[in-house]
């Protein structure tokens, strides 16, 4: 019994040195690609603090990811898909050995529209549930939420919501990050505030980002591309109008994650000429017909989210 329990010490010894070296290696030694993964990563976590004690602020400041305020203008304003009348949506799968995840095409724009909790300002639903409250075919998480030291409910949005056209909440004089759509299904990623929404005849709307797609081309420099390694979600427009919606799994569940340039590549890749960033990591999942296309990674199930972005149910 006694050899045993030495043998036991030991092994606690041996595993606790080599937690404590590891983490020194990756905060502190040579490898500077895999510290600035790890440092983006939990920076746009839901619990920054707990890399903060470890690095002045002027190092922080270094590896602090682009803000997802970061937007430039991209719009489709003033193309008409009001004449797209197609049930049609397309599922796509994605595999890599970083991660997997599932994009759907909705060829008809006008099906997408904003779901929003029904406890608003309390607490969020899933997105499973928004689905079907809506009579919806499909849904993707959407905007981020106020998220104070890891213990938001989900209840309380970033930003501006506008769903069917109404106004939802937020600040009306505010301008900030914005990913909406108008009457006629066109996307328009940009900064904006409510009265400019207005004028644009937008629909739906949600706040967050950053932009990742402009033109067909990335707007992300190597440089932006530090919020680390996680699940990830994306909404973009493709030239024929049709809507892409992209999540992609990771921490484990169908690999590590994404970064926002591999969002990024694959809306390029698979034709969208302009997207935008949604609420990732344990927000992150997509679900289409009863069942989870990407399965959200949080161990506790799905989160509870303030909005959604729901395609309306057709003859699929």
């Amino acid at each position: 019994m006694l050899k045993k329990s030495k043998i036991l010490r030991r092994l606690i010894i041996i595993l606790f040195y080599l937690g404590i070296s590891t983490g020194a290696i990756v905060l502190y030694g040579p490898f500077e690609n895999i510290r600035k993964m790890v440092i983006g990563s939990v920076l746009t976590s839901s619990h920054p603090w707990y890399i903060e004690p470890f690095y002045s602020e002027e190092t922080l400041a270094k590896y602090r990811p682009v803000s997802y305020t970061s937007m430039e203008e991209a719009t489709m304003e003033g193309r008409d898909f009001s004449g797209i009348h197609d049930d049609q949506i397309d599922v796509v799968s994605i595999d890599t050995k970083k991660y997997s995840g599932k994009m759907i095409v909705v060829h008809d724009p006008k099906r997408v529209h904003v779901a929003i909790t029904k406890e608003l300002g309390t607490v969020g639903q899933t997105v499973s549930e928004m689905v079907k409250d809506a009579k919806a075919i499909a849904g993707i998480n959407a905007g981020g939420f106020d998220d104070s030291r890891g213990r938001g409910t989900g209840g309380v949005p970033m930003g501006l919501v506008i769903s069917h056209g109404k106004y939802i909440f937020g600040d009306k004089d505010e301008e900030g990050p914005m990913i909406a759509l108008s009457k006629d299904g066109a996307l328009t990623i940009g900064s904006f505030n409510y009265q400019q929404l207005q004028n644009m005849g937008v629909q739906e709307a949600v706040s967050f980002g950053p932009l990742l797609v402009k033109n067909g081309q990335s707007f992300l420099k190597p440089s932006d591309d530090t919020w680390g390694i996680a699940p990830r979600s994306a909404i973009g427009q493709r030239e024929d109008g049709a809507i892409v919606l992209l999540a992609l799994s990771g921490r484990g569940n169908g690999g590590i994650g994404a970064t926002l340039m591999d969002c990024a590549n694959e809306m390029i890749k698979n034709g969208a000429v302009m997207a935008a960033n949604l609420d990732g990591g344990y927000s992150t999942e997509l679900y289409y017909k009863n069942d989870f296309l990407v399965t959200p990674s949080n161990p506790m199930g799905e989160r509870y989210v303030p909005t959604s972005f729901v395609v309306a149910g057709g003859n699929q």
